[in-house]
């Protein structure tokens, strides 16, 4: 079972912050500086302590004496303020848009006034600021900086091996395994070589995780031995509880129950020797003890840990731990055809797990499962439907991998038969007559080519089956998506719209402020409705539509493009608004991705062919290696609206780059 992505991504960070505290409890709220001794520092000890961070003096006194340390030019005291910061910020996990912002600029001005040591923190932190806004390529260009300063003392190495292993965590994420790797190597070599133990475990258990999500379940396994071996060693029950963990949530990867409960009980008898154990932990061994006797059916000890773990969870406050007992809820209603209780957070869950679909597929196959039988047992047969579809998805695309796996598995037995049969057939040359062995290879040969001509008409009736059924849903989902879209821009102006132009008439003579917002949303509200639905497409048509696109993207966007159309209008309305949202897909898809300066759309028609030409200056990519990984929905979607049309379409990019052709039957 794949563990919910975002979750181990987290945990590991958890477990590098941990692993640079003090395993006195008292540390518990303070971090340790790991740059320089800043108690010199006013109100350093007070910053510096986590519990202080939700005082609603905080801000005021950090910014107090950060911009105090400026205007005394007292540059290092101002860098060791919002080193101070961030580390607060990191161990909290919040991201803080002003402090970047200011972190951002004080480096840009300041970096030649302040020492090494302080550049690599500071940049350290502005990269994991980026981290926590999600922007995986600006956090690593920050990182970079942290760790290409030659560094000064062990003090500042060790935070270039936290840069170094947050640099590998952000290519795990972006699926670059190889430069993963090469950075936690690197992380590795700085904590040997400021013989850190702790966080060379650390390092290994985030060499598990990557290599775990990659399906190299043997080398993953050797990391997370080395990792448990590292925190018994070190005698860090906390790390070494963490690393048990892994390996429940290993085989559950695996999908191997067996073992899994095998596992929930060796952590079990772990828990028992450890000193101290947190609520956190408590919480997550009640769990796994409930999944446990959920996967054995014992409705009663299941539905006992779970309250257990319900009670921590509830008593701490704690999000992760609600999360991970709510799922564990779903799967005990599935288990044992009991209700959903709270049909509202199931629903949210699965949202929130269908951002990154591929990786919670089997979360999501749990929770729709039952929200479908919630709803046809309800009678709200559309609801219902929704998770329908993904389940029937769901359910044919185990059944491919099955279906690759099974062949894979006749391949490999096929290739062993014939080096067996080689070898035989070698050693009866000896003995054997040529016209014996010639008729031995005829009827094998005879027999492997009625085998693959069976297999082949096989698999081509279901392709063309599967073929007919894709193209009825993409018909009935790209209907339902304009219907839909009609009715929220309707929505929108009617409504919304309107309540605002009633509300900035009663204020008009007031507040001038006020007002200037409202126009502000207003308008906001109005290129929403645009976007969703081009205003009065069916009576303009498909020319005046892409002419008015064309024209508010260059007015919204440091983004020149021009537009050349020559068409008549005889492909209906249905059809022009499909060719609409291609053009509307691709243009988007220059904004977000080409870094671009100039773009053409045109569109021209003959006898036959309605022809449509989209070309930008950007950079360009690798048509064929993105559309291999997956990662590209937005030529997808070109791609299955022009084939709904029964079009063609064709993508051409290098360097110099993209031009999209497009051509569609009258």
């Amino acid at each position: 079972m794949r563990l919910y992505n975002s979750i181990s991504f987290i945990f590991i960070s958890i477990l590098l912050i941990f692993s640079c505290q003090e395993n006195s409890p008292k540390s518990e709220n303070k971090i340790t500086p790991i740059e320089s001794d800043y108690s010199y520092l006013t109100d350093y000890k007070w910053l510096s302590n986590i519990k202080n961070f939700e005082d609603e003096n905080y801000q005021k006194k950090f910014k107090q004496h950060f911009e105090q340390s400026i205007e005394e030019n007292k540059f290092e005291d101002a860098a060791a303020y919002l080193i101070t910061y961030g580390e607060v910020l990191d161990f909290k996990f919040v991201h803080d848009s002003i402090y970047m912002q200011n972190s951002i600029e004080f480096y840009t001005k300041n970096k030649h006034n302040i020492s090494k040591n302080a550049q690599s923190s500071l940049s350290y932190y502005i990269g994991t600021q980026y981290f926590r806004a999600l922007d995986l390529v600006k956090s690593n260009i920050w990182l970079k900086k942290c760790v290409e300063i030659i560094p000064e003392n062990n003090s500042q190495k060790k935070i270039q091996g936290f840069a170094h292993f947050s640099i590998g965590q952000n290519y795990s994420r972006m699926g670059k395994l190889e430069l993963a790797e090469k950075h936690l190597v690197n992380a590795l070599n700085i904590f040997e070589e400021v013989q850190d133990l702790t966080n060379q475990g650390t390092v290994y258990l985030l060499m598990h995780s990557l290599y775990t999500q990659n399906n190299a379940y043997n080398e993953a396994e050797k990391f997370l031995k080395k990792a448990i071996s590292i925190f018994e060693k070190d005698k860090n029950d906390f790390l070494a509880f963490a690393a048990h963990v892994s390996y429940v949530h290993f085989y559950i990867e695996q999908g191997d129950t067996l073992t899994t409960i095998k596992q929930i009980d060796k952590l079990s008898e772990f828990a028992k020797t450890y000193k101290d154990i947190t609520d956190y932990d408590k919480g997550l061994l009640n769990q796994f003890n409930a999944f446990k006797f959920i996967a054995k059916k014992d409705e009663d000890s299941a539905s006992y840990y779970l309250q257990v773990a319900r009670e921590i969870a509830e008593r701490n406050v704690d999000p992760d731990l609600d999360m991970r007992n709510f799922f564990q809820e779903i799967l005990f209603s599935k288990a044992f055809d009991k209700p959903l209780e709270d049909v509202e957070q199931a629903e949210a869950f699965y949202k929130e797990l269908a951002k990154d679909k591929e990786h919670n597929r089997q979360f999501m196959e749990q929770i729709a499962d039952v929200l479908f039988k919630f709803y046809q047992q309800k009678g709200e047969h559309y609801k219902a439907n929704q998770y329908a579809i993904f389940l029937i998805e769901d359910a044919n695309k185990q059944t491919e991998e099955r279906a690759k796996g099974y062949l894979f598995e006749l391949e490999r037995k096929f290739e062993t038969e014939q080096k067996e049969k080689t070898i035989l057939l070698q050693e009866k040359k000896l003995t054997d007559k040529n016209k014996i062995i010639l008729s031995m290879v005829i009827i094998t040969i005879f027999i492997v080519l009625i085998s693959i001509l069976a297999f082949v008409w096989s698999k081509n009736k279901s392709i063309i089956k599967e073929k007919k059924i894709t193209e009825n849903y993409a018909s009935q989902l790209l209907q339902k998506t304009e219907d839909e879209r009609k009715r929220i821009a309707s929505d929108l102006h009617d409504s919304v719209s309107n309540e605002l132009v009633n509300l900035r008439h009663a204020i008009d003579n007031n507040n001038i402020q006020l007002k200037d917002k409202i126009d502000f949303i207003l308008e906001e509200v109005r290129n929403v409705s645009r976007n969703i639905s081009p205003i009065l497409f069916d009576k303009i048509g498909l020319k005046s539509s892409v002419e008015q696109l064309t024209e508010r993207i260059q007015n919204q966007h440091y983004f020149f493009i021009s537009s050349e159309i020559d068409y008549k209008g005889e492909l209906g309305n249905d059809k022009e608004l499909q060719l609409y949202r291609i053009i509307q897909e691709a243009i988007t898809n220059i904004l977000k991705h080409a870094d671009a300066i100039a773009g053409k759309v045109t569109v021209t028609e003959d006898s036959n062919f309605v022809n449509v030409e989209i070309k930008d200056n950007g950079k360009g990519f690798n048509v064929d290696k993105m559309i291999e990984k997956g990662n590209c929905f937005g030529l997808l979607n070109i791609t299955e609206r022009t084939k709904f049309l029964n079009g063609t379409v064709n993508f051409h990019s290098d360097n110099k780059g993209t031009i999209i052709k497009i051509s569609i039957p009258k």
